[in-house]
């Protein structure tokens, strides 16, 4: 197994397949654990705005970390379990994001409270895992990049109009330079 970098794009933050699996496995736990935090707190602000109306420092402290610690628990426990069991079987195959995913279930079963979701969480986890590890084997997208219809920020001077504005072509064909 090769642990060498593919050809990447130069950026400033370090992706889950930028080195093949087995390797830099300290960098693919902090990815996962940013996930699953980003998702915590996108979970947790919905929370205490919408649903438990949480007042006070205390409180609403304890439901961001209600949602964002089994989360970002999740994502790393994903990481480890995928690199090592790799690690240790010396095969790269979906049945080790599958028993990563089956890891996650107990932490799943804490977060929502019922038993239910060991096995049957950690299944549909360990079954979304072995759908991801086929689509980034054989190059499918699984959410397409959608872009926004206005473009960038830097394209705010492209004209979105029907019609050009017709001043544009007359300063260009009748060279007026001193417009008021």
């Amino acid at each position: 197994m090769s642990c060498e970098c593919r050809d990447r794009v130069k950026r400033n933050y370090y992706r889950y397949y930028d080195t093949p699996d087995g390797c830099d496995v300290f960098k693919k736990i902090l990815v996962t654990s940013r996930y699953g935090t980003i998702a915590g707190l996108i979970l947790s602000t919905y929370d205490v705005l919408m649903y438990s109306h949480a007042v006070g420092l205390g409180p609403i402290m304890r439901r961001y970390a209600y949602h964002t610690v089994p989360l970002a628990m999740m994502g790393a426990t994903f990481a480890v379990v995928a690199n090592g069991v790799q690690l240790i079987r010396e095969k790269d195959d979906v049945l080790n994001y599958f028993i990563g995913g089956l890891a996650c279930g107990p932490i799943l079963a804490y977060y929502l409270g019922t038993n239910h979701a060991v096995l049957l969480g950690g299944l549909g986890l360990g079954i979304i895992g072995m759908i991801k590890k086929t689509a980034i084997e054989n190059d499918y997208t699984l959410i397409p990049q959608v872009p926004g219809h206005m473009g960038t920020i830097r394209r705010w001077k492209h004209d979105y109009t029907y019609l050009a504005d017709p001043r544009d072509t007359a300063i260009h064909t009748c060279e007026i330079k001193n417009r008021p």
